[in-house]
């Protein structure tokens, strides 16, 4: 792997104010030749070698890759985002006709 350049760094909050437990988590996005890199701290992959979030390119689509289980060598969710680009959205507008 290449070296990471770091692009910034923040602290998540619970969306649910008031939750027990570890309220805030810092995270930390990078970037290599290869993808986007999301570290939130305190979580890892199997080998330590990559974050257990990314964002990458492969044969042309973008995808999300998640490590969702420290212990698994395998990516647990690959998402392939293709169906989210804007030039898919169908937009219908009918819903704000009003009935006569």
């Amino acid at each position: 792997m290449s070296a990471a350049e770091t692009l910034g760094e923040c602290q998540l909050q619970d969306l649910l104010d008031g939750y027990p437990g570890i309220n805030k988590v810092h995270v930390s996005v990078e970037k290599d030749s290869l993808a986007l890199l999301i570290h939130p701290e305190g979580y890892g992959v199997y080998d330590g070698e990559y974050a257990p979030i990314s964002l990458e390119r492969h044969e042309g689509k973008l995808r999300l890759i998640v490590c969702a289980d420290i212990n698994d060598q395998e990516p647990t969710h690959i998402i392939d985002l293709d169906e989210a680009k804007e030039a898919n959205r169908n937009i219908d507008y009918s819903f704000n006709e009003s009935k006569t």
